[in-house]
């Protein structure tokens, strides 16, 4: 695309001679207009959502909890995990995040050499994926830190996963979460805002499945989806 002041030279006798003037080519710009505008677009769509994804969790969290002290520190572990998934988006320009680095992120807290074991292959999780597996994962760090085998120095947790590529379907991400060596879970199980988020996050977000149980040696947690 070009712009820019010409003006026709003509001779004594009204003859056209030559064009005079300057031209300017502006294509790239008007390009890279066009991208920021994509970018604006794009950067009001996630703040939408984010906005209302903590909107939604902080109602929620608020029902669930018997003292405003409890509401404000489980409200603020949620949103710290909600950004430190943005963070590694951010990272990666929103290109998507490395499952391991995911999931060594969220246990970080709790973390030692002896009680927790990861294990999987290189899978790279969409911007999408990333934000409801940290969701998922925080929640059941969460609850084996309250209640569970990262509450004890016996206990042991082990995130593991597999990626199984379809001949006609989309491949599939399977990641198993397992607790051994804490207290022993006694039924009945209250399931709060917390556990419904684990059971219900992934189908609703990524249309696959979640099988969430709590035999008495530890809880167990199995979800699967298309990547």
């Amino acid at each position: 695309m070009a712009r820019g002041n010409i003006e026709g030279e003509f001779d004594a006798a009204g003859r056209f001679i030559r064009l005079r003037g300057l031209t300017l080519d502006i294509t790239e710009r008007k390009r890279a207009e066009e991208r920021q505008d994509l970018l604006i677009a794009e950067l009001d769509h996630r703040v939408k959502n984010v906005l209302a994804r903590v909107a939604v969790v902080a109602m929620y969290t608020r029902r669930g909890s018997n003292s405003m002290d409890e509401f404000i520190r489980t409200l603020d572990g949620r949103i710290q995990s909600m950004a430190a998934a943005h963070s590694l988006l951010s990272q990666s320009r929103w290109q998507g995040v490395e499952l391991s680095g995911l999931v060594r992120h969220q246990l970080a807290p709790y973390a030692t050499d002896a009680n927790i074991t990861i294990d999987g292959p290189h899978v790279m999780l969409s911007a999408a994926a990333t934000q409801a597996v940290a969701t998922v994962i925080h929640e059941l760090v969460t609850n084996a830190a309250k209640y569970g085998a990262l509450s004890t120095s016996e206990g042991r947790v082990s995130v593991s996963w597999d990626r199984k590529s379809g001949r006609d379907a989309p491949a599939r991400l399977t990641i198993v979460w397992r607790e051994v060596g804490g207290p022993p879970i006694v039924a009945p199980i209250h399931l709060g805002f917390g556990t419904n988020l684990i059971r219900d996050l992934i189908p609703h977000e990524l249309g696959g499945t979640v099988e969430l149980a709590f035999p008495p040696e530890g809880a167990n947690c199995k979800f699967e989806f298309p990547l």
